[in-house]
């Protein structure tokens, strides 16, 4: 085997590996989610378990539309508050009964909970690919009456590698290709994310790191001098009541990664009756998002993410577009609540 077209080939797959390490918009190596402050447990561990219910979510996220090869996200989430030895029920009721627009479940303060969670993710960017597997444990204590603050922590296993079948060569027939490929075309490695949250029914404030062991990128054996590195989150938002039924939410994502430039995103959202709501954000990184969702029938809810890139990005086609799919559970109805009902109407 030629030596010199093996430490070619080294160098190209290390460049490719920086490449994809340091990609995304700010070149940040997580997902930017348009959704985010619709369901911040995406990015900070503790933040599930607000509202007394359970809550699972499918999220896809499909950018540079056009482009062969462009990202693709997919990730499931869940979470609940959990009851812990003996002590009372940990979920409230919640039955819309079917009612289209639902009003959302409110978070809830006032008291201890424990929080179990996990996410599944895949992320594919052209031959590249990564699959996340993390379970989360969260604390939630009342600070005062009607603020709660949380820390949590997950953790888990993630794997990167590369998809021969999508990769073209200009010379097919190459076996020093073929032989650095097959020995270095997969990585495991442990993960772990962190996370605080203070919050009440109006505010959320959100601090949150990924990647907190900080993974040297290693294929086969072959150090590509690359790492995964930390990422930073802060997602602050606040619902202002504007009208009997209509309320303005001022909303921010502050994102930062270690050797990449900050992003933020800014704006608002404008929700009808806690069920139904329209937002508007301004990245720092030349994109507007805007999101539209709603909660539907039967405790589903369903909300819709579009990215813009503006100026020279809008130039080379970076349009995004996210799909949300979630459900709440809580209680059933009690017994003493129906016998109440029953003997109300009863009377009447």
């Amino acid at each position: 085997m030629n030596l010199e077209r093996m430490k070619m080939i080294n160098k190209i797959f290390t460049a490719l590996f920086a490449l994809l390490v340091s990609y995304s918009a700010s070149a940040q190596q997580e997902s930017h989610y348009i959704n985010l402050t619709n369901n911040p447990y995406l990015l900070n561990p503790a933040a599930g378990g607000m509202t007394s219910t359970f809550n699972i979510e499918a999220t896809s996220r499909t950018q540079w539309l056009g482009y062969d090869g462009g990202p693709r996200t997919m990730a499931i989430v869940g979470n609940s508050p959990v009851r812990f030895g003996k002590g009372e029920k940990v979920l409230d009721e919640y039955n819309p009964e079917g009612k289209a627009f639902y009003k959302a479940p409110e978070r809830t303060t006032g008291s201890i909970k424990h929080v179990l969670g996990g996410i599944a993710m895949s992320d594919v960017i052209g031959p590249f690919n990564r699959t996340s597997v993390q379970a989360s444990y969260s604390i939630h204590l009342p600070l005062i009456k009607s603020i709660n603050v949380g820390a949590g922590l997950s953790v888990g296993w993630s794997n990167f590698r590369i998809n021969q079948d999508r990769v073209t060569l200009y010379q097919d027939d190459d076996p020093a290709y073929s032989q650095f490929l097959g020995s270095t075309s997969s990585q495991n490695i442990a993960n772990a994310n962190a996370g605080i949250v203070f919050y009440n029914e109006e505010l959320f404030v959100g601090i949150s790191t990924s990647q907190l062991l900080r993974n040297s990128a290693t294929f086969g054996g072959i150090e590509t001098g690359s790492n995964y590195n930390r990422h930073y989150y802060f997602i602050a938002k606040y619902a202002i009541k504007a009208a009997e039924k209509f309320q303005i939410e001022p909303t921010a994502v502050l994102k930062i990664a270690e050797n990449s430039p900050m992003s933020l995103d800014a704006g608002a959202r404008f929700i009808y009756n806690k069920s139904v709501w329209l937002g508007i954000q301004y990245r720092t990184t030349n994109a507007l998002t805007f999101q539209l969702g709603a909660n539907l029938i039967k405790n589903f809810y369903l909300a819709y993410g579009y990215e813009q890139g503006i100026g020279v990005i809008q130039l080379a086609g970076n349009s995004t577009h996210e799909i949300q799919l979630g459900f709440y559970l809580g209680n059933n109805r009690t017994s003493k609540k129906e016998l109440t009902i029953k003997d109300e109407k009863t009377e009447e």
